[in-house]
């Protein structure tokens, strides 16, 4: 008899309403399956498994969108779904950012096996280092998509390249070339000085030296800051409409109220 104890507590599960009109007759009904039962243990089990299932069905049938409970609930639910579109987008920004400098930094660390293939290889090369100079502290440069490459001998001192910074080839911290050293490719944000701000690819070279290749962040950052302001919008919009749910089906509980 204590499953059909257990069973009685159980039953608060189901709503108030529901409990109010059905609770007695369903606990008479178990107690006779119960006592006709040939396998209690088994009974018992099934017993649980209806009552989470009728508990939930009737939680769901009866349940009002309008409730504060459930407003929160939707609330809560869709700014965390908001905060995870924002990550996620910014994240595929940003490799968007890295995947042209990856692409160059490739090109040129990576010697082909074929004379043919190295030769269109090594003639690319050098049409990029040799190429017109970008300045990358210019306003023109930075909101642009324009790509640089620029080679590092062993020590990391800038060799050659297609950029320069205050009219020198780019000269990053020295702890990125140990960094590419130890991991032969390094994706990092380089800003030498606000409001430069570059998405910096790093590779070793075969001979021991390095090449970086980079491109600015500020085209994708604001990407970025446009589509998180289109979403502040819609968090803001939403917010205000559950408030007016909500205040609406208050207004609407006390006036059908006698």
């Amino acid at each position: 008899m204590n499953n059909l104890r257990l069973y009685a507590l159980a039953l608060r599960l189901y709503p108030a309403s529901f409990r109010a009109r059905y609770a007695d007759e369903m606990l008479n009904t178990a107690r006779h399956e119960y006592a006709r039962s040939s396998n209690p243990l088994r009974y018992t089990a099934s017993l649980a498994a209806d009552t989470l299932r009728g508990a939930l069905r009737e939680h769901l049938r009866t349940a009002s969108p309008t409730r504060p409970g459930y407003v929160a609930a939707f609330a809560l639910f869709f700014s965390f779904l908001l905060l995870a579109v924002s990550v996620v987008n910014q994240q595929i920004l940003r490799r968007a950012a890295d995947r042209t400098p990856a692409f160059l930094a490739h090109l040129i660390s990576s010697p082909q096996p074929d004379a043919q293939s190295e030769s269109i290889r090594a003639k690319i090369v050098s049409e990029l280092l040799t190429g017109p100079k970008q300045e990358i502290s210019s306003p023109n440069w930075l909101s642009s998509t324009i790509p640089f490459t620029v080679v590092y001998d062993a020590s990391g001192h800038a060799i050659a390249g297609n950029a320069t910074y205050h009219g020198a080839l780019p000269q990053p911290p020295h702890g990125i070339f140990n960094t590419i050293q130890s991991r032969r490719e390094f994706h990092v944000t380089w800003q030498p000085a606000w409001p430069i701000r570059v998405a910096l690819v790093g590779h070793t070279l075969p001979n021991g030296g390095f090449v970086l290749a980079g491109q600015s962040l500020i085209v994708s950052e604001s990407r970025e800051i446009r589509f998180h302001s289109l979403l502040l919008w819609i968090w803001a919009f939403a917010m205000l409409a559950c408030c007016a749910i909500v205040l609406f089906a208050r207004k609407h509980t006390s006036n059908a109220t006698p």
